[in-house]
């Protein structure tokens, strides 16, 4: 190879990263776009099985459609209806014993901080405590930001709920999608793709809702059993942390034994007990068979993954983590074995 072919690859291998930078970043600054449209598509092809399934049944695709938006926007409903004012009912409750429990949280502190002394660790209650205050006075402050866009959020929502609905009304809405965002010589590549990731995606949405429904289910009649109070809140929690693998079930218990302990000592130490117990249970009986045809992923990629998901979309953010890396890995699985093909 020449000095001047050596210049010209060299050159084209810097195009392309100064691209892919542009192309990344570009995406960093459209995030908030882009998120809505993984999730559009995400929706779009989670209800694909159910509209196939109707469309069998001699439905044309418009009424398969309907039908497939109409009962989960009547499952949402019906949720929301059924369990938002008991979950208020107790967060109001809770907030009328609140300063019980500071005193109670104030005399625990005190005991802390006198035994830590006694054994030469220097640790402040009062230095703890403002930490503690001034994350809560963040939080309330991201929370007034987010009601002061409320319009925001809604034409967003409006425009991820009609994008969704497009993918799904389109004959292969989202094939099409991804031939729209690949170059032609890829299109054969891309439908492959697009193909796999509506079947692992499908499959992982599916069992991640039954895994969550069962989880708050042992959390609520566990902790109903047990006496921990708030225990619809709690469960309902629990049952929202299942879409955090690995960490989820460990925040999922936080509150229970806070709560449990702040009540008796007695009661922190049996919800720590029952969440042990249920976590095993869950860990080895009830997640293996729930998610037996989802695809496995690396715990570590899943990890950074959801810690990517944090730094850039928030809540949301985490909740599309474990999706998106699904996809990804898609890619991944197609690029290995186009590797090994050309070997």
């Amino acid at each position: 190879m020449t000095v001047n072919e050596h210049i010209e690859v060299g050159t084209k291998v810097l195009l392309r990263a100064a691209l892919l930078l542009a192309v990344a970043y570009i995406i960093y600054l459209l995030r908030d776009v882009v998120i809505l449209v993984l999730l559009a598509v995400l929706t779009a092809a989670a209800l694909v099985p159910a509209i196939a399934r109707l469309q069998r049944f001699g439905l044309s695709r418009t009424a398969a459609v309907i039908i497939s938006y109409s009962f989960l926007f009547f499952i949402g409903v019906v949720l929301l209806a059924v369990f938002f004012p008991l979950f208020f009912s107790e967060i109001k409750q809770f907030l009328q014993n609140f300063p019980e429990y500071t005193k109670r949280l104030d005399a625990f502190m005190n005991g802390i901080e006198i035994y830590s002394r006694s054994i030469g660790i220097e640790w402040s209650k009062d230095e703890f405590s403002q930490g503690i205050e001034e994350n809560i006075s963040q939080w309330f402050s991201q929370i007034f930001s987010t009601t002061v866009n409320v319009f925001q959020g809604f034409i967003h929502f409006i425009g991820y709920f009609f994008l969704a609905l497009y993918l799904s009304l389109e004959e292969k809405g989202i094939e099409k999608f991804f031939l729209l965002m690949t170059p032609k010589e890829y299109h054969a590549q891309a439908l492959s793709i697009a193909n796999r990731m509506q079947g692992k995606v499908s499959q992982w949405l599916f069992g991640q809702m039954l895994l969550m429904l069962i989880a708050f289910a042992i959390y609520y009649i566990g902790l109903s059993l047990i006496g921990v109070p708030y225990a619809l809140a709690i469960a309902l929690f629990g049952g929202l942390m299942e879409m955090l693998p690995y960490v989820g079930p460990v925040l999922a218990a936080i509150p229970a034994i806070v709560i449990g302990l702040l009540s008796s000592p007695v009661l922190g130490a049996s919800a720590l007990a029952f969440y042990i117990v249920a976590h095993q249970v869950e860990a080895h009986i009830v997640a293996p068979q729930v998610m037996k045809h989802s695809a496995g992923l690396n715990p570590v990629a899943l990890i950074v993954a959801i810690l990517i998901g944090l730094e850039l979309g928030g809540p949301l953010g985490i909740v599309l983590a474990v999706p998106i890396t699904m996809i990804l890995s898609v890619f991944v699985e197609d690029l290995l074995l186009k590797k090994e093909k050309q070997g």
